[in-house]
């Protein structure tokens, strides 16, 4: 059975189709992410009655005469949007561990940019770096992560990792 720990996996993460468990009851895997309070349809409702609300009160004051409020009305849900965009874009950031045969994988993701890396489980060092974050060394290469996870879990999956690298090696099938 795989250990997944913080939120686990859903249909739709970053990288799906790389990070597929297949026949392997051996693989071990963490996300690191954020938790979101809102749906992205609750995100979009909530858009959509902040905007109306600004739109109505806008039309009350076209109809009292006084039609530049009209104008700072539609900067407001102009600049609301931009913000909401701006979220949105960075609700899904965090990254995917997964062990897999040897080698740990590592996806990530921030913003608009998806990326990935492995390392070699037999000379892996893990490490807790500056502000909380989980560092993971092997062959002079260095790779930082659980920068949007919450602190207790980031501490969880170190705790995890450090286990991890502690096993024993099985002939033939790496760290498991």
């Amino acid at each position: 059975m795989p250990l997944v720990t913080g939120q686990g996996t859903r249909p739709g993460d970053v990288g799906e189709r790389a990070f597929d468990q297949g026949d392997e009851p051996d693989v071990r895997q963490w996300q690191l992410q954020r938790r979101c309070a809102l749906s992205p349809r609750q995100f979009g409702a909530c858009f959509l009655v902040l905007a109306g609300v600004s739109a109505a009160v806008a039309l009350f004051f076209w109809t009292l005469g006084a039609p530049f409020v009209t104008l700072f009305a539609g900067l407001e849900v102009l600049a609301l949007g931009a913000a909401f965009a701006c979220h949105a874009l960075h609700a899904a950031d965090g990254e995917r561990l997964q062990v897999r045969g040897g080698i740990l994988l590592i996806e990530g993701r921030h913003g608009l940019r998806q990326y990935q890396d492995s390392l070699d489980l037999a000379l892996l060092r893990v490490a807790e770096g500056a502000g909380g974050l989980i560092e993971l060394r092997a062959r002079g290469r260095c790779v930082r992560v659980g920068g949007q996870a919450p602190a207790a879990q980031r501490r969880q999956v170190l705790a995890e990792l450090r286990q991890l690298v502690l096993q024993p090696v099985a002939p033939g099938r790496g760290r498991t």
